[in-house]
């Protein structure tokens, strides 16, 4: 118990009492009645007192206690104010006057990196890395998956031992701070470590597959590596929660304490439910057996795994190279990305929500704005940016956008369920900042603000967050089209085409090869077309019973270079080859191990450069899929590309969906709604003129220390207390509030 300490505490502290908490987990909570009293003054103790110099106590909890004895208490307005005489009754009717109000505040960033657009700088600390120490050689990057990192200091003062976890490699330079040029990122799984694990001078690590092959391309200089915990409680969370309340009753005051941890990253998982192409379950684990599993559920939830659950209000989709709008429907959905906060400590560093208000034109940046909103990834090489930098930031109102109306609020309705639909659940479209031919960004994903996720759907972006996938960059979809047999291009392929009447669909991706850097996932944007019969196709060619496809790309290769000089700045490739699956029309999805792989070496031979694909080339060429290339190619086989690991194998291979941080930053507002339980006492301008104080005398007004809230059985819900006893004159008013 304490005083109020006056002029620096609240006018009127309130508290819920013990009796009040008990009636609220019954569910019977209720205010009918109200007092005002003078309990804690003393009009006659000491001549000529001033009545406001008195000290008040604290409003405590136990001001009714409705358990049983010992604890039983009950210490309601011990001299209340009388109605309307000196005797009769002491209860006033309060008014209800209970609102809501929000409140707005701004999130402390939390990821990897700092700084904005084209000038990010990777955080080096020990409350972010494990060890930011070390470099290799360029030259010493020779395949296989093994290398020996060199100490090359930016914190002298982390001296912690490499251990098994994650690496980052920052290829061919050591500068994080800032990230400079268009330098390929990639996470590897640090499965041994051999040598000097102190980290003193070098140390020799192993990793989950093969590394590039740098000194076949002759790159001088050094490469950063960036060595990461191998899991969230390793270094962001605790094993445990930090509870609120001690359990040592003998080391009491040190120990009850509310638990400050900050975990200062983000989770992501990645589940999928489909297996890429090229991967054979007969053989290697399929999506069964990848990581994130535990979350296909979720995936199901935002709207991304059937069509019949759910009647969302917009949809997922992205464009292809041309600009032409595709269509994701929730079946076609291989994999999403879900960004949570998860961890064992007990605060909500997040507030209730994300706090996603209107721009506000006339105040711009203004705490609470959707525009504050911002997703970063650094290291990416998103291929709808037209400049070529790498980096990218999303925003659910991206700023230059603000005619097309893009903060618009959707919502996921249940197709099951009538009572989850009014109106839904509530969620925003995230897009990034480059528009495309009919003005609109491109959207990439959807962000909930209620429950503070966010998830990226498309389905490129979902491959470079996936670490297996082995590149940082993304990739554009071609545009198809069908052509008449044999009139094409001197493609010779026979009369009988590849689709034939109605009832084929074909699907089509692709993957670039590389023989020295890497090599890595195919595109997972899956492109399809279906065959028309005696119709206009889409290049205008009129369709006679069968048809071949041909592949098209706009110029969305920002990143792919021919040029190789000293070091990369992008990606390289040496051949590219066009994955394709026949299937019958309709709902049907590929088989991912009846994939054909179709190379097209042939028709791009003429436009590369020193061995390597260019972009003109791969703009300036139609590429044909002919029946007989479609009959005599081989299965894709995505083991030939990377470390899969086989059934019944664990340990030392990773596989997709086994990531556990989002390796970007978010910054946003945060928003509560605080609804305030606002009871207003009111004093007329005769009542409550009389005390029952025994000290006090009817020539001299009251004073009033106390309010008290009681409910309809006169049981103590609320008390309050005023800072300093203030005299009773006139009309007054008392508003007794309560935050939720």
């Amino acid at each position: 118990m304490a005083y109020i300490i006056k002029n620096t505490a609240g006018l009127i502290n309130t508290i819920l009492t013990d009796a009040a908490r008990k009636k609220i987990s019954q569910g019977k909570f209720d205010i009918a009645y109200f007092q005002v009293g003078d309990s804690e003054v003393c009009y006659d103790c000491i001549n000529n007192i001033d009545p406001t110099s008195l000290n008040v106590l604290i409003p405590q909890f136990n001001a009714q206690n409705t358990t049983q004895i010992p604890e039983k208490n009950r210490m309601h307005v011990k001299y209340p104010l009388f109605v309307d005489s000196t005797s009769g009754s002491t209860y006033g009717i309060p008014v209800e006057a209970s609102y809501y109000d929000n409140i707005y505040n701004t999130a402390q960033p939390r990821g990897f990196f700092t700084g904005n657009t084209n000038n990010y700088s990777a955080f080096t600390t020990s409350a972010i890395t494990l060890n930011p120490n070390f470099i290799v050689p360029n030259s010493a990057f020779t395949s296989g998956n093994t290398i020996v990192v060199e100490r090359s200091n930016i914190d002298p003062s982390i001296t912690g031992n490499v251990t098994s976890g994650m690496v980052m490699t920052v290829f061919t330079t050591t500068n994080i701070t800032p990230l400079t040029a268009n330098t390929p990122m990639f996470t590897y799984f640090v499965v041994g470590v051999t040598g000097n694990t102190s980290g003193d001078t070098s140390v020799t690590i192993q990793v989950d597959r093969n590394l590039p092959d740098f000194n076949t391309l002759g790159f001088s200089g050094d490469s950063r590596v960036i060595f990461y915990p191998p899991n969230m409680t390793y270094q962001y969370d605790s094993f445990t929660p930090e509870p609120y309340w001690a359990t040592n009753v003998f080391n009491f005051e040190s120990n009850c304490d509310i638990s400050q941890a900050d975990v200062k990253v983000w989770n992501m998982n990645i589940p999928w439910t489909e297996s890429p192409a090229g991967l054979f379950n007969n053989t290697y684990q399929d999506y069964n057996y990848f990581g994130s599993t535990g979350y296909c559920g979720s995936k199901e939830y935002f709207g991304y795994t059937t069509n019949d659950g759910q009647n969302d209000t917009s949809y997922s989709y992205y464009y292809n190279s041309f600009d032409e709008i595709v269509e994701v429907e929730p079946k076609d959905q291989k994999a999403i990305a879900i960004l949570h906060y998860t961890n064992q400590s007990i605060d909500n560093f997040y507030g209730e929500k994300f706090a996603f208000q209107d721009y506000d034109v006339t105040d711009p940046g203004a705490t609470g704005q959707a525009r504050n909103f911002k997703l970063s990834l650094p290291w990416i090489m998103w291929h709808k940016n037209p400049n070529g930098t790498i980096g990218e930031e999303f925003f659910v109102d991206p700023s230059g956008f603000t005619s097309l109306n893009l903060f618009q609020v959707q919502y996921i309705k249940s197709n099951k369920t009538s009572s989850f639909n009014d109106p839904g659940l509530r969620y925003f479209h995230l897009w990034d900042t480059h528009a495309n031919s009919d003005g609109y960004p491109s959207r990439v994903g959807k962000v909930f603000p209620d429950l503070k996720m966010i998830v990226f759907d498309d389905d490129e972006i979902v491959a470079s967050l996936n670490y297996k996938t082995n590149r940082s960059w993304t990739l554009p979809a071609p545009k198809l089209a069908l052509i008449t047999p044999n009139t094409f291009g001197g493609v010779l392929g026979g009369t009988t085409g590849l689709l034939t009447g109605s009832t084929d669909t074909l699907f089509v991706t692709y993957r670039f090869n590389n023989s020295a850097f890497t090599n890595s996932l195919h595109c997972n944007y899956y492109s399809t077309i279906k065959n028309l019969t005696n119709e206009c196709s889409p290049d205008g060619t009129l369709v006679a019973g069968s048809s071949d496809v041909l592949v098209r790309f706009g110029n969305e290769f920002p990143f792919l270079i021919s040029n190789i000089g000293g070091s990369p700045s992008g990606f390289t490739a040496n051949n590219m080859k066009v994955l394709a699956q026949k299937v019958p029309s309709g709902t049907t999805r590929p088989n991912p191990a009846q994939w054909k792989e179709i190379d097209m070496q042939s028709q791009l031979s003429a436009t590369s450069v020193n061995g390597y694909l260019t972009v003109t080339g791969l703009t300036g060429t139609t590429l044909q899929i002919t029946k007989q290339m479609y009959d005599t190619a081989p299965l894709y086989q995505l083991h030939n590309y990377l470390t899969l690991p086989q059934l019944n194998e664990s340990g030392t291979t990773y596989n997709f969906g086994d990531e556990y941080y989002f390796y970007g930053t978010l910054k946003t507002d945060i928003q509560a709604t605080i609804y305030v339980m606002n009871y207003l006492c009111n004093l007329g301008q005769t009542q409550f003129q009389d005390s029952s104080n025994p000290t006090w005398s009817n020539t001299t007004a009251p004073y009033v220390t106390e309010v008290a809230l009681y409910n309809s059985d006169k049981e103590l819900m609320v008390i309050s207390k005023i800072q300093s006893p203030e005299k009773r004159q006139g009309i007054q008013q008392y508003p007794i509030k309560l935050d939720f």
